[in-house]
């Protein structure tokens, strides 16, 4: 039976009584039941923590607030992002909070059970909906080294990955850097091609990884 203290945070009953009954057969220790985000960093805080399952949209405090705020107040806990969103807005804003993995409610019980697993012995975990995202990602032909492709970038290129690691759409952040939606989807176009890169969330992972956006 694993000694691994978790808590879980979502705000439907439902929800949590089944995951309170799967962590129970896979010999797991749950000792809190958090309806938001608030409940569960306060919890954390007052007490010894391992992991916290973490939905996103709770009232109160959300999954990617309370995720960061835990990050700052109880660095040692680790969180494992257990949401019905399955969008790359959603995949990187938890990463860039702070959590471990991404599971979708919809897994079977061992997606859960083995991210938890990796989560507490490693520290990371890639689900099958990251797998699949960071595979949709990246490009097959070898890069340069990603150092010198970091010092290329433009002010602007990374002004747009900035807006690229937030909920923010193109439209919305051509707005934002006054500039035309055309603008930034040349600018979004240019870095895929430099990048070796496919998607949105190909972007923010390198942005995240090489230190161009805080997280």
């Amino acid at each position: 039976m694993s000694k691994a203290r978790i808590v879980i945070a979502d705000d439907h009953p439902i929800v949590r009584a089944g995951v309170k009954n799967l962590l129970a057969s896979k010999g797991y220790t749950l000792v809190e039941e958090c309806e938001d985000g608030k409940q569960a960093l306060d919890y954390c805080i007052a007490n010894p923590v391992d992991l916290v399952l973490m939905d996103i949209n709770m009232p109160v405090m959300d999954g990617y607030e309370a995720t960061s705020e835990l990050r700052k107040a109880c660095p040692n806990v680790k969180v494992i992002a257990l949401s019905m969103l399955n969008s790359d807005v959603s995949l990187i804003r938890m990463i860039r909070s702070g959590a471990k993995s991404y599971v979708l409610k919809e897994s079977p019980a061992e997606e859960l059970d083995a991210a938890i697993k990796a989560v507490l012995a490693h520290g990371y975990y890639y689900s099958e909906f990251v797998s699949s995202r960071l595979i949709e990602s990246f490009g097959t032909k070898k890069s340069e080294d990603a150092h010198e492709l970091v010092e290329s970038l433009t002010e602007r290129e990374i002004s747009f990955l900035n807006y690229a690691c937030t909920e923010l759409t193109y439209r919305e952040i051509a707005d934002k850097m006054s500039v035309s939606h055309r603008s930034v989807d040349g600018y979004r176009d240019s870095l895929f091609t430099k990048l070796d890169l496919k998607s949105r969330v190909g972007l923010a992972l390198f942005a995240i990884k090489y230190g161009l956006v805080q997280v």
